[in-house]
């Protein structure tokens, strides 16, 4: 796949220290280290969302047109990697990694579509990313055959919930309710539509973006269309407070309204037909 560089810059000096960077990416959580002659890699994976990019030292410049820029920045042959077809959420969250880079070691950054080395910029890097990666998708259509695809809007507010998901289970935990993950779900190969495990008898959260609930009895599960059941239920949820707009959780006092509802909702049987899409493999 094809990927979005952002190359580092010292100014008037290629001083680095090579062990100073290595201790300093093996403090962050999600981060390997890896080499050998040709490179020194800094493997990235996001530890709740499994989106993966990498930062590189390398013995000689990856930088195209490297002698158009202003000579007074000298390339330290370090560079960081993110794939193309990657969600603007987790793109955003490596420019603020690159951020925290840049001023612990005082670099500068380019981009071949910036027209020079500059002092790190996070908008400037957002809208940037933004246009090659919306040319490249027109470009190669073919390619988002792999993968799902939502608006940006509504793919933030679900990776951020997922990324969140921990502390609100900490939240949860001693009043017995269940904070579910999203599932991803594709019915004949038609649209993805995002879904929750919901188990009978239980307190539950509703996060933001529901297209339907995977209602559990017994052995059975049922696919209960969301936005039908909102309307009769909605009443009896209330806010999480404090988090992203939209997430729900029914209280205890309203359980057994709420789930007499949910057993006599409208509803299919979860079957075959139904395949599960990965996060790795959403985009916006």
């Amino acid at each position: 796949m094809a990927h979005f560089n952002i190359h580092f810059f010292k100014e008037r000096t290629r001083e680095i220290d090579p062990d100073r960077l290595i201790a300093y990416f093996d403090g962050i959580e999600g981060m390997t280290v890896e080499m050998d002659e040709n490179s020194v890699r800094f493997n990235f994976l996001h530890p709740r969302l499994k989106y993966r990019a990498r930062f590189l030292l390398t013995p000689k410049t990856h930088v195209p047109d490297i002698y158009r820029l202003n000579p007074k920045f000298l390339d330290i042959n370090f560079h960081l990697e993110i794939p193309i077809l990657t969600p603007d959420y987790f793109a955003n969250y490596l420019f603020e990694l690159v951020k925290k880079v840049s001023a612990t070691f005082n670099l500068h950054i380019y981009n071949e579509m910036l027209e020079d080395v500059q002092p790190f910029r996070l908008e400037t890097l957002k809208k940037v990313f933004r246009l090659v990666k919306d040319a490249y998708m027109e470009k190669n259509p073919i390619l988002l055959s792999d993968y799902c695809v939502l608006s940006k809007d509504r793919l933030q507010s679900i990776l951020r919930y997922q990324d969140d998901q921990y502390d609100l289970q900490k939240y949860y935990k001693e009043l017995g309710t269940y904070v579910p993950m999203y599932h991803f779900v594709r019915q004949d190969q038609g649209d993805v539509r995002i879904a929750v495990e919901w188990k009978e008898q239980t307190l539950t959260v509703f996060p933001p973006h529901l297209d339907m609930l995977l209602y559990r009895q017994n052995d059975q599960i049922k696919v209960i269309d969301y936005g039908e059941i909102k309307n009769l239920i909605d009443k009896y949820l209330e806010d999480v407070p404090g988090f992203i707009k939209g997430t729900r959780v029914l209280p205890r006092k309203n359980m057994k309204k709420v789930h007499k509802i949910a057993r006599k909702a409208d509803h299919v049987l979860l079957d075959k037909s139904f395949q599960e899409c990965k996060i790795d493999c959403l985009i916006d």
